[in-house]
């Protein structure tokens, strides 16, 4: 506990400063209280990465987000620095207090410990669920397609090849083109259409066209990922999967009732999740993906990490 002591030779009406981490306002011994002060009583601890408080676990890969924790207990101001404690003792006693010291020391070390990042290459399922009321629901009339090359299933021979782009369409500076084929670039649109192909599969790949709207938000130790319009996903074992791999990459694919691939997304997180305490619920319009921080304390400013900016 951080007591307070004043040096101001009795005048309660000094603004003094305080000194208790992560405090730093002025006060005055007359207005100072049991509650006044919001602090950190233990110290910042920096481990793979990590910038966490001892006291309270609050954790962030972000400099800025974790000095901009509030503190997690309260007390009275303090305009005592905080200096390191020396024993004074000597022989037997003072070897007793520096093995007390390092036993301390190593029971913080054990408990800012308590999440170890995983290998970038493990994979952990996690939990699909349907609401009650999913079988329920009346059927849905879908659009299927190639999820490579975009046809429309009527218009297919499903025992060709595929011949698809696996880019992207560009439209920039009245040129079209192809991201996967930047060099092959068209000012009329039909020249652009009849770039051939660039890629092939074996076989057609079936999906769903469905329009839906990701959204996300957290509270508190979770995080939810939220896909209004998904309408139709059911469970099918094996070809229904979220997993999460090396506790940052979240893969989900959903299907419908035939097997037939409704929604497919890959997210580099901006920080880690555990798989155990997440899990995927699917709805009749809509699925949610609730996410378990592996720190619960922490605020994520983005879902997804962000590209290093080239220079």
């Amino acid at each position: 506990m951080n007591t307070n002591q004043e040096a101001n030779g009795g005048d309660s009406n000094q603004l003094l400063q305080c000194y208790n981490i992560s405090c730093g306002q002025k006060y005055r011994e007359s207005e100072n209280g049991e509650n006044t002060c919001i602090y950190h009583e233990g110290k910042p601890y920096f481990h793979d990465g990590y910038k966490e408080w001892t006291c309270c676990k609050m954790r962030s890969r972000d400099f800025t987000i974790f000095m901009g924790f509030k503190g997690c207990t309260r007390g009275r101001h303090s305009n005592v620095k905080p200096v390191e404690e020396k024993s004074e003792n000597n022989g037997s006693l003072e070897s007793e207090e520096q093995t007390k010291n390092e036993d301390n020391s190593n029971q913080v070390e054990d408990e800012c410990s308590t999440f170890v990042p995983p290998d970038e290459n493990s994979m952990a399922n996690i939990n699909i669920v349907e609401s009650p009321n999913v079988a329920s629901a009346p059927p849905i009339k879908n659009i299927v397609i190639c999820k490579n090359c975009k046809a429309e299933e009527s218009t297919l021979n499903l025992s060709e090849e595929c011949l698809y782009h696996r880019g992207i369409q560009v439209f920039h500076d009245s040129l079209k083109f192809w991201s996967c084929c930047p060099n092959k670039k068209f000012t009329e649109f039909e020249d652009f259409q009849k770039l051939p192909p660039c890629s092939k599969a074996d076989s057609h790949e079936l999906m769903i066209k469905v329009d839906y709207k990701e959204n996300w938000f957290q509270t508190g130790g979770n995080l939810t990922i939220a896909l209004y319009g998904l309408r139709g996903a059911r469970i099918v074992d094996d070809k229904s999967f979220a997993i999460i791999r090396g506790g940052r990459e979240l893969t989900v694919r959903l299907v419908n009732s035939k097997g037939i691939i409704i929604f497919e997304n890959k997210w580099r997180l901006y920080d880690f999740v555990l798989a155990e305490g997440s899990k995927v619920t699917i709805n009749p319009s809509n699925t949610q993906i609730v996410l378990q921080k592996a720190n619960n304390r922490s605020h994520w400013p983005d879902l997804i990490e962000k590209p290093p900016k080239s220079r």
